[in-house]
């Protein structure tokens, strides 16, 4: 009987170590105890500056300053930026030249068809290291032809690296968040 009695007193204290020791590894492990903390110190001040140039990419836009919006893309021959053609469809650009002959066509294409674009300023967050940043942003695009007005709603991503002379987004992302509506330009 006493070894009957000291092997139910070994399993239940091996079963009593292993409840705590489940318990211990669950309080300190933040994803079971379901408060995932970031590893990145983001820099609310980076964040600031990062949302800024992304709200100045928009209005250089806006303006038909496609110099400046360029300056504001850096590129990257490795990560490929995704962008949507004038007719909605994906369009992968693998190099900041690509990016840049894109641009080009879309404000050619505009300019043939007597069109305009127009972006809303963007839904937009940002957050950024000091040096490494990432947004997401929702935005309208109004694409205006003979007074006919198409528009366009998407999702959007972008990846940021600050270079000595400021910020600039070497990927991007952008898919269709809801099909184009079109309406008669006001």
């Amino acid at each position: 009987m006493l070894r009957k009695l000291s092997s139910s007193w070994i399993v239940l204290v091996l079963a009593a170590f292993a409840l705590v020791t489940s318990a211990l590894v669950w309080a300190y492990n933040p994803v079971a105890a379901g408060s995932l903390k970031s590893p990145v110190k983001w820099d609310d001040r980076a964040s600031k500056e990062l949302t800024h140039e992304f709200h100045a990419l928009h209005e250089a836009s806006n303006r038909g300053d496609y110099a400046t919006v360029k300056k504001l893309i850096a590129g990257d021959d490795l990560l490929v930026t995704f962008e949507l053609g004038s007719d909605q469809t994906p369009v992968p650009l693998r190099s900041k030249k690509e990016i840049d002959s894109f641009l080009d066509r879309i404000v050619k294409e505009a300019a043939n068809d007597r069109g305009t674009y127009e972006l809303e300023m963007p839904k937009m967050n940002c957050r950024a290291t000091e040096t490494f940043g990432v947004c997401t942003e929702e935005c309208t695009i109004h694409y205006t032809v003979d007074g006919v007005e198409r528009i366009d709603k998407s999702f959007g991503t972008g990846v940021a690296v600050k270079y000595p002379d400021g910020w600039k987004f070497i990927q991007y992302h952008m898919s269709v968040a809801a099909p184009s509506e079109t309406r008669k330009a006001e």
